[in-house]
C-alpha cells in the first residue's frame, strides 16, 4: 500500500471520530509530536461540526 493510499484510508477511519475521542488521544499521545498530530485532527473534527451547525443556521 503507498503512502497516499495509507493517508486515505486513515482519513476514511478518522472523519467520523467524536471530538472525545480524539481529545482522549492528545492526552494519551506518547511525544509531543504525536500529540501535536492528534490535536490536529481535533481540530479537524472539531472545524466539520462547526460548518454543519453553521449549515443548519443553529449558530
Amino acid at each position: 500500500m503507498s503512502k497516499a493510499e495509507a493517508a486515505k484510508k486513515l482519513y476514511e477511519e478518522c472523519k467520523d471520530m467524536d471530538i472525545d475521542e480524539t481529545m482522549e488521544l492528545v492526552l494519551n499521545a506518547e511525544t509531543e509530536e504525536e500529540q501535536d498530530f492528534f490535536s490536529l485532527l481535533s481540530d479537524f473534527i472539531l472545524q466539520r461540526k462547526q460548518k454543519k451547525v453553521i449549515a443548519q443556521k443553529r449558530f
